[in-house]
């Protein structure tokens, strides 16, 4: 008779280690639909991702030179107007999508590009087949000035100002709406 109600009361109630899983799913779920909805009522920008960096110094990290790997790429040789600094690299295609936008945005101010876990040889591929519309070029093979500036991953830039703060991040490749919503303003707004 005892073993008959030990058996009973453990199947009365569902098991802990049932519930528990179900409660956290359920709660993942629930952001999960919220982030959709709000990527799909356009609430949300997927592009625009969080950087604790905004409004602060850009990194002083040096990198070595694309062109000259016994000189550093150096940002404050481009203080007092506003940049951009381009993370991108040989073998990404989005880099090679965003090339002419680049292009067009170097006549306006200074683009620095650091090529990203990138071969050298590679890199200068790179810029033959679709054109250099870069000032300057540091090289970050170890990722670790990408580390430095919160890289998610490349394309990726940062809009710097005349005051070499970072106003603005940018994710994913550069195209002409992205020059004329948001990197043309900001520029203007620098100035």
């Amino acid at each position: 008779m005892i073993g008959r109600t030990n058996n009973q009361s453990k199947r009365a109630g569902p098991k802990l280690s049932f519930i528990l899983p179900l409660v956290g799913f359920l709660i993942l779920a629930g952001f999960a639909a919220a982030a959709l909805f709000a990527t799909l009522s356009g609430s949300r920008n997927p592009a625009q991702l969080p950087s604790v960096l905004i409004s602060k110094p850009a990194p002083a990290t040096p990198a070595p030179m694309l062109d000259n790997a016994a000189a550093t790429l150096d940002l404050a040789t481009f203080a007092g107007r506003p940049l951009l600094v381009n993370f991108f690299a040989s073998w990404c295609a989005p880099c090679q999508a965003e090339a002419p936008a680049l292009a067009l945005l170097s006549e306006t101010l200074p683009v620095i590009g650091v090529a990203y876990k990138d071969k050298p040889a590679d890199t200068q591929a790179f810029l033959n087949q679709y054109g250099n519309p870069f000032s300057a070029i540091g090289v970050d093979r170890d990722g670790r000035l990408g580390l430095a500036w919160g890289v998610y991953g490349v394309p990726e830039s940062y809009l710097i100002g005349a005051d070499s703060k970072i106003l603005l991040r940018h994710a994913g490749p550069i195209d002409r709406r992205v020059l004329d919503e948001v990197l043309i303003p900001a520029i203007r707004d620098a100035q």
